[in-house]
């Protein structure tokens, strides 16, 4: 190359045309040493780094504290930012598309001119969430810290958390438009090979505008799209990526949201509470078994109930029969469409309250479901003990950890209510047999996510085992090294008596 392709304005009208001249893009002209000066650009886009550091460790030695003669050396930039630029993270690079991606992520450039070297300086700032606890995902003996938005801050807290030297961050890029930077975490030692290079590779093919959500993301990569059930694990707390790429799984952190992805996942973990790994199994393990029967009833219930009331009466104990008939004696509605309509009420209260500011959300739900509820009944258009038991689905609909399986579990219960009208007995059976064939069907990167057949992984699964029994990684996740621990009971064995 010419001595003209590395000129200033060269550099300029490659940045202008590859970042955009009207994205705030900032560029200062410095005149450095002494005799005759050098001339410097310093580049970087408004809004993404810290001005602090850029006046005080950059501007001002460059423009105030060269007192030698400067022109003419050679490797002049290697020379300014070993000597003059007072920061630990400066890099040396001659790739323009490097100038280009950094000035993006909020790293300040230093061009020199008919230089073909140039500097890129560790600067980025703008206002970013401090880390706080989890509003979702609450646990009273946890870690209260959670993930941001800030990617830079979300990958320091899983080194502090994982210090092993095999830990790999694998930055990609994604979005023609948005352009995020999307981290792979993974232990190197650990993680298997072919799923580490499954997870690469459907993050490289993914071709949008758009991929700054962990959300969007997700749709993208996961194995069935038209599933109800999330096939990749999203949390935002930081101890629950850590457990999972101890296990062997594969982090995604993703600029611009306070979700983590990990993969592959099994149907299993998505009910497995964060405060599961803290109490004591004996307390875990009944709590687990509360919440597969809280998945029952919400998918069962209400479709029971109407089988029961419209097809097989005989079934009901007359203790019971009297005050079910006196309770629907003059209800308008039939019992499939009290049942629907009651269940399509509580996903209104519900949305409602996820659109309105905490304060009047609350009040909407309290209120607005006793209102509900009662005038329901006073107007006779649902039974008492349709009401009761449409509560009773709500509740066990919350006991569910994690969000997104707990909005697949409430989705179930409409197909299941429809096939109970339609063929009584038969339907629900049918219904849970189709659930369960699906189940079984589905994959996540190639593992299976059902994987309920491992012996292994029943040490935890309903139940988890003690900790100290747990000396091995699950079954259901490929990895290179089997052994998670060594007997940690040795102590006791070994006592004298």
């Amino acid at each position: 190359m010419t001595s003209s392709e590395y000129s200033l304005k060269s550099y300029i009208e490659i940045m202008n045309r590859e970042v955009g001249a009207e994205s705030l893009l900032v560029i200062k002209h410095i005149l450095s040493g002494k005799g005759e000066p050098v001339d410097l650009a310093l580049i970087y886009v408004d809004g993404l780094v810290n001005k602090d550091i850029v006046d005080r460790d950059i501007l001002h030695p460059l423009m105030l504290h060269i007192d030698e003669e400067i022109n003419g050396k050679e490797n002049l930039a290697d020379y300014l930012a070993k000597r003059y630029i007072a920061m630990s993270n400066t890099t040396i690079m001659s790739d323009i598309n490097e100038a280009i991606i950094n000035v993006k992520r909020g790293n300040s450039i230093i061009f020199v001119n008919n230089q073909p070297n140039f500097i890129i300086v560790d600067t980025k700032g703008g206002e970013y969430r401090a880390i706080e606890e989890s509003t979702v995902e609450i646990a009273a003996r946890a870690p209260k810290e959670s993930f941001v938005e800030n990617i830079s801050t979300n990958i320091s807290m899983i080194r502090r958390s994982i210090r092993d030297k095999n830990l790999v961050f694998e930055r990609i890029t994604l979005g023609q438009r948005t352009q995020s930077d999307i981290v792979l975490v993974y232990l190197k030692d650990v993680a298997d090979d072919d799923v580490v290079n499954n997870v690469r590779e459907r993050l490289k093919s993914v071709n949008a505008d758009r991929a700054n959500s962990s959300g969007i993301v997700e749709k993208f990569i996961e194995d069935n799209t038209y599933s109800v059930f999330p096939q990749i694990y999203s949390t935002e707390r930081v101890d629950k990526v850590v457990s999972r790429i101890l296990e062997g799984r594969v982090g995604i952190l993703i600029n611009g949201t306070p979700m983590a992805l990990t993969a592959p996942a099994t149907f299993m973990e998505f009910f497995h509470s964060v405060e599961d790994y803290y109490d004591r199994f004996v307390v875990t393990n009944a709590f687990r078994i509360i919440r597969f029967i809280a998945i029952f009833i919400v998918i069962t219930s209400a479709p029971a109930y109407l089988v029961i009331i419209k097809f097989n009466t005989e079934l009901i104990p007359v203790n019971f029969l009297i005050p079910i008939i006196q309770s629907r004696m003059d209800i308008a509605l039939t019992p499939f469409l009290e049942i629907f309509l009651m269940e399509l009420i509580i996903e209104f209260l519900r949305e409602g309250g996820l659109r309105l500011p905490s304060k009047i959300a609350q009040t909407l739900s309290v209120v607005g479901g006793i209102i509900v509820g009662d005038m329901a009944v006073e107007s006779k258009f649902v039974s008492p003990t349709t009401l009761f038991i449409i509560c009773i689905s709500v509740v066990a609909s919350f006991v569910t950890p994690n969000y997104e399986m707990s909005l697949s579990v409430r989705f179930i219960r409409f197909p299941m209510l429809i096939l109970a009208n339609t063929l009584g007995v038969l339907g629900i059976a049918l219904g849970w047999f189709f659930l369960l064939i699906h189940l079984f069907s589905l994959e996540s990167f190639g593992v299976p996510y059902f994987a309920i057949n491992k012996y292994r992984d029943l040490k935890d699964s309903i139940v988890r085992s003690p900790f100290w029994k747990m000396n091995n990684r699950p079954d259901s996740v490929p990895h290179k090294d089997d052994i998670r621990q060594q007997s940690n009971r040795s102590w006791k064995w070994g006592k004298k008596k």
